[in-house]
């Protein structure tokens, strides 16, 4: 089985477009202003933002939504220091990579209002 999309509800559709094409290399396949954008990987997954607000009724998040979130792999400790460095020149609120679960990480809150882990791969040992 394959994953075949992501879809995150973001409050800044055009501040999330741009940081995950400048940021991570997506492509953006189809936008609608501030309602939708239609990305992709360089492995073809599409990733979606979209600014439903209004069809979203009487539906709330819960106040704790903002442990959800998206992570990005990178092979080394130097690559995520490398995007760190990046994210922290242009702006951006990012604390510090550090030791977590086995992984070098750190997470930033993106502008859609949710957050972004960019990490080492974390080692994953099978139940017996």
């Amino acid at each position: 089985m394959k994953l075949n999309h992501v879809n995150l509800t973001s409050i800044d559709i055009p501040a999330d477009r741009a940081m995950f094409e400048h940021y991570f290399g997506l492509r953006c396949l189809v936008s609608r202003g501030n309602g939708l954008a239609v990305m992709e990987d360089d492995d073809g997954m599409a990733f979606v933002l979209n600014n439903f607000t209004r069809k979203r009724g009487d539906f709330s998040y819960p106040e704790d939504s903002d442990v959800l979130h998206i992570g990005f792999i990178q092979e080394t400790r130097e690559a995520v220091d490398a995007i760190h460095a990046r994210l922290v020149a242009d702006g951006w609120d990012a604390p510090a990579p550090r030791d977590y679960h086995g992984a070098w990480t750190f997470y930033f809150k993106a502008k859609g209002g949710y957050f972004v882990e960019v990490a080492t791969p974390t080692p994953v040992h099978p139940k017996a």
